[in-house]
């Protein structure tokens, strides 16, 4: 085996992908679930959830969505930020996700660092992260995304 390749499950990617975030929502229980329901009944599928807790009294959310619903998802968000006197709302229409799964649980921290360092080896800045127990996934600019999956599968062992 290449000492420097590690190996893993599957590499999947999805492009034609666009972000949008509430960015520094104040902390209160609810307000999550009143955002995701809103989505869900407005028939857009959530791709990928970012959530942050500053550690004082704002919490962030950012949510990847297929492109073609980004504007409703935008207005759902426009309409939370004014209900909740969140500080803004940023979106992106050009974003991409890439993800490894890993093959053992118990390896995820290896892939996660091999995934990252093989990512700011390339010069392909993460703009979000989502990882689960078996997967790592990486918000990135759509224009790298190409370039992403090569380098991935150059950097991983694959089936």
């Amino acid at each position: 085996m290449d000492q420097n390749r590690v190996e893993a499950g599957a590499l999947i990617y999805k492009d034609h992908i666009g972000m949008v975030g509430l960015i520094g929502i104040p902390t209160h229980p609810g307000i999550g679930g009143r955002y995701f329901s809103a989505l869900a009944d407005s028939g857009i599928h959530v791709e990928l959830i970012v959530n942050l807790f500053d550690g004082d009294k704002c919490d962030h959310i950012l949510v990847c969505v297929d492109r073609d619903d980004l504007d409703s998802a935008l207005e759902i968000t426009q309409d939370l930020h004014q209900a909740v006197g969140s500080q803004s709302v940023i979106h992106d229409r050009q974003v991409a996700l890439v993800c490894i799964s890993s093959l053992d649980f118990e390896e995820s921290q290896v892939i996660a660092g091999h995934m990252f360092k093989t990512l700011g080896d390339h010069e392909i800045n993460i703009q979000g992260i989502s990882t689960s127990v078996s997967s790592v996934t990486c918000m990135i600019h759509a224009d790298d995304l190409q370039q992403a999956i090569a380098a991935l599968r150059q950097s991983f062992i694959l089936p």
